[in-house]
């Protein structure tokens, strides 16, 4: 728990932490006492504690767990008013059962909190929710997140989603629903083209099959309490390139070519592509083709040094593979930064953004892969998506880069992103 003056006390504790820090450092208790409870009235609401009257409208009470639950922790007092008085309950032990349903079929992932019901001496009974943050980040059934802000809750924006599952080392960010996004903002074009890819004359579905519920079957959008909504995944794979532009402009690509070998020499061309992964796999390669070769097999010879020679070759599944690692296995909750594709005189430099501790250096040299976007992936790789990759990963990038240059590649992993350095011939 974060640490902060106490208001209010009720006593004055040996360090300045607040009335909730003091119960949950109380060596793990197995129920609380009038004493700890009246601390926490005393003090009034605030970030981590609210009162409740009654137990009433779960639905709100189900946003305040989560909130809760993704903001550091906290606890519920129920049968205590808004203005700190001890009302009590009548019915503690039906209410706790409820809460116990509520936390274990309506949050995603559930929540597992520690309650305790602490009897005062005129009878009343106040019911104590503790929820922590061990699991989050948390949302309700149908994609609903929620915060803590100050004493009050509110729906988490999209940005502060993406924030919580970085906070919390997640790595279930591509099945988000983006709330706020319409399918207006869909490619139906590339969906529908897909699928026929992928059935052909198996397909069954009947003329004007809405695209929301083909989506929903893809497990690329969800059904919410409001309507449809496609996911982070469905956005990146099949998003029309104004509503990425709009709804998620984590889809972006900056590509640079440079007249020398450092990114101090004189910019030849920077362009920035926007768009779903098919659209920008295709630029990219695009791009790649105006400036360097992309070869199966290595050229006859090493070219000479020198302004006269040749553009440089490459390996063409090395460096296809690593764009894919890229665009695929690119961390889509962190906000700052874009993937870079920067073209030297001697080399190929490709940096996605990616949290470090996520990434397993030794795993990865040996082929070992745990995607972060794996349904993102399997799309991607499916043929009918309609693009041309290479299988094997950094252990093929490897592979081939060395036997076309007879040179290693060079992969850096950083706090927040990840490098693939390719030598050119």
């Amino acid at each position: 728990m974060s640490r902060k003056k106490v208001r209010r006390p009720y006593r004055q504790p040996e360090t300045e932490r607040s009335a909730y820090e003091h119960l949950v450092m109380r060596d793990n208790a197995p129920t609380l006492d009038r004493r700890e409870v009246m601390d926490l009235v005393r003090g009034g609401e605030d970030s981590e504690v609210e009162f409740k009257v009654r137990y009433s409208n779960p639905e709100r009470i189900l946003a305040e767990i989560i909130a809760f639950a993704n903001c550091g922790g906290g606890a519920i007092l129920f049968g205590v008013s808004d203005t700190c008085r001890i009302e009590g309950l009548d019915n503690a032990d039906r209410i706790e059962e409820e809460l116990r349903e509520l936390c274990a079929a309506e949050i995603v992932p559930p929540v597992h909190p520690f309650m305790n019901k602490v009897a005062f001496d005129n009878g009343r009974r106040v019911l104590v929710l503790e929820v922590d943050d061990r699991r989050g980040p948390h949302a309700t059934r149908d994609g609903r997140y929620f915060i803590r802000v100050g004493a009050t809750k509110r729906e988490a924006e999209p940005d502060e989603i993406a924030e919580l599952f970085q906070k919390y080392n997640a790595s279930a960010y591509e099945q988000v629903p983006l709330l706020a996004a319409p399918f207006d903002d869909v490619d139906e074009a590339g969906l529908w083209s897909y699928v026929r890819e992928l059935f052909g004359d198996a397909l069954k579905l009947p003329n004007g099959y809405p695209t929301a519920m083909a989506m929903t079957g893809m497990q690329l959008a969800v059904m919410t309490a409001r309507d449809y909504a496609p996911t982070v995944g469905g956005m990146v794979l099949f998003g029309g390139s104004r509503g990425i532009e709009k709804s998620f402009p984590r889809c972006k690509v900056v590509a640079s070519r440079f007249a020398g070998d450092a990114v101090t020499d004189p910019l030849v061309e920077q362009t920035t592509f926007t768009g779903n992964l098919a659209s920008l796999y295709t630029r990219i390669e695009g791009f790649l083709s105006r400036y360097i070769e992309l070869c199966d097999q290595p050229p006859p010879r090493v070219r000479e040094r020198g302004p006269a020679r040749q553009r440089a070759a490459y390996s063409r599944p090395a460096v296809l593979e690593a764009v894919t690692n890229a665009l695929v296995h690119r961390d889509y909750c962190a906000r700052q930064g874009f993937i870079r594709l920067m073209i030297f005189e001697n080399r190929i430099e490709i940096a996605n953004p990616a949290i470090g501790k996520k990434i397993s250096r030794t795993g990865m040299d040996y082929g070992v892969s745990i995607p972060i976007n794996p349904r993102v992936k399997s799309f991607f790789r499916n043929a009918a998506y309609g693009m041309t990759t290479f299988d094997g990963g950094i252990p093929m990038i490897r592979r081939e880069s060395v036997r076309f240059t007879r040179r290693e590649p060079k992969f850096t992993v950083l706090p927040n992103e990840f490098q693939i350095e390719l030598p050119g011939i």
